[in-house]
């Protein structure tokens, strides 16, 4: 019986290691072929490797990665490992699966516009981010991702971006909350809620009132906490558990996404109930805005579809504006002679009036610091795409990485615009100085400045973010009526660090003394 039970053990063995061959056999013969081919026709050459000690899983990588998440300086590591490498485009297995990263301009356009359709967000980052935010416009593709597009473009067409009265009513809130005798005040966190009170108002048709701190209803805060936690939970999750929080189930996250739930269907109750009621509030009927809420009401009664819709538009506006706020409010405190030019400009154009859109619009100097802020600290400072099939990147090939290189289907591709802003080749040799001048006509090394998809604030290509004129919009009024208000001083001598989740802010928020001018 023992010798029957090895020698059947010895057939099963070698049927599998013949079913091995014979399947890696048909693969060179078809998908290997057809790749070869491929890469033949192109003149590709495979991207210079990443060195790792465990090539098939990259388990190395996984864990440095890890690290360096913890330590608030992921960005730091991947910069870095292309400099080392000096390469653009690196490629390396991590637990099998084929990944690149690339800092390519080139490369990068190729993904977002020229060869769009190749490429998809990632089933698995698609399927983490509907968890919680449903099917809408940034966890979908195809027909129903140009669908929820369309149904947005109305709410940020100029003229509702140029009616600035919700941001003047929202704006004011802000300035009456914060404290006014040079205490020092975290901004971070008080910017998030404008953002949000302003981004509901004008698609939805109402403010969550969460700059109001005197009402007893905790929901509006609630939401804000799951919302937070869903975004990045890993954050709280890699402090008590470390790698294995990538492995183990999230109870907490669940929870957190039933509130975020509950709290949107409770805005559409209340505006089923006005619209039924006829009571629309007067200032949307004399207006006669565009509110998204009001549109996807009349197009569906599928709650599920109303729900994920709002989400998924609630994360851009909420989100990217007040980390763009936060990021460079933080870096004029640093910056005297910014800020008095700044203020100096202010002057010149608007005076203590409440700035107009065309003001707002011809600011030279804030317009040069914001996109200063945004190269120096990117909202998404990462990203990735998948391939879909077989897909050409048209740089990072070869010892000069100058060749196209084939990137294989199922394959991740991660830019990062992070990287790419602090390219000298594009930016100058102070490419890791903040200076706005590098924008402006006035003389410096890298003047006239045109980066091209060097520069990516907003993504590019069919999917480069919509309503990115109503976030500068915001982000200049709020500047212009702080600083009309308030003198501005550092409070926080800590350098910037990354807090990564789905956009990046400062990790020491941002920590300011306001005291009114004079």
């Amino acid at each position: 019986m023992a010798l029957l039970s090895i020698a059947n053990l010895q057939v099963i063995a070698l049927s599998c290691i013949g079913a091995l061959i014979a399947y890696r056999v048909y693969w060179e013969a078809t998908t290997g072929a057809a790749r070869r081919s491929l890469a033949r026709q192109h003149g590709c050459l495979p991207p210079r490797l990443f060195r790792s000690k465990y090539w098939l899983f990259g388990l190395d990588v996984f864990l440095a990665n890890i690290k360096a998440y913890r330590e608030h300086r992921l960005l730091e590591r991947w910069t870095n490992t292309l400099t080392s490498h000096n390469a653009h485009t690196l490629i390396a297995k991590v637990f099998g699966q084929t990944v690149l990263w690339t800092d390519d301009p080139e490369n990068v356009k190729t993904m977002l516009a020229t060869n769009f359709d190749q490429w998809s967000l990632g089933q698995e980052r698609i399927q983490q981010m509907k968890a919680y935010l449903g099917h809408g416009i940034f966890t979908s593709e195809g027909a129903s991702w140009k669908h929820s597009r369309d149904m947005l473009r109305p709410c940020f067409e100029r003229s509702q971006v140029a009616d600035i009265s919700i941001l003047e009513k929202h704006t004011a809130r802000l300035l009456q909350n914060v404290p006014k005798d040079g205490a020092t005040v975290d901004l971070q966190p008080l910017l998030h809620e404008l953002t949000l009170d302003v981004a509901t108002e004008f698609l939805f048709g109402r403010s969550t009132d969460a700059q109001d701190h005197g009402r007893e209803d905790n929901a509006c805060k609630e939401f804000i906490d799951a919302f937070e936690y869903c975004e990045n939970p890993m954050t709280e999750r890699n402090e008590r558990l470390g790698f294995l929080a990538f492995f183990l189930p999230d109870r907490k996250f669940k929870k957190c996404a039933k509130a975020i739930r509950d709290f949107t269907d409770r805005i559409i109750d209340e505006e089923i109930t006005i619209l039924s009621q006829n009571t629309k509030d007067a200032d949307r009927a004399s207006t006669g805005r565009y509110v998204f809420l009001d549109e996807l009401l009349s197009a569906t009664q599928n709650r599920t579809v109303i729900r994920s819709e709002l989400l998924n538009i609630l994360l851009a506006g909420r989100d990217t504006t007040a980390s763009l706020l936060s990021n460079l409010i933080w870096e004029l405190s640093r910056q005297p002679a910014m800020l008095s030019r700044l203020r100096q400009e202010i002057e010149d154009s608007i005076g203590n009036d409440i700035p107009t859109y065309q003001q707002l619009k011809d600011m030279k100097y804030l317009k040069a610091l914001i996109n200063e802020s945004q190269r120096m600290y990117p909202i998404v400072p990462s990203n990735s795409r998948q391939a879909l099939h077989d897909a050409i990147l048209p740089r990072g090939g070869g010892p000069d990485g100058q060749s196209p290189t084939i990137v294989p289907k199922g394959a991740y591709v991660a830019y990062l615009p992070w990287a790419m802003h602090r390219r000298r080749d594009v930016y100058g040799d102070d490419a890791e100085v903040f200076d706005p001048t590098r924008w402006l006509d006035e003389g410096h090394a890298s003047s006239p400045l045109r980066p091209g998809w060097a520069y990516l604030p907003f993504s590019g290509g069919p999917r480069i973010c919509i309503g990115q004129n109503f976030a500068l919009t915001e982000c200049m009024f709020v500047i212009v009526r702080l600083l009309q208000v308030f003198d501005v001083e550092q409070r926080d001598e800590e350098p910037w660090r990354e807090k990564l989740g789905i956009t990046c802010v400062g990790l020491g928020g941002c920590k300011v003394g306001l005291r009114p001018r004079g």
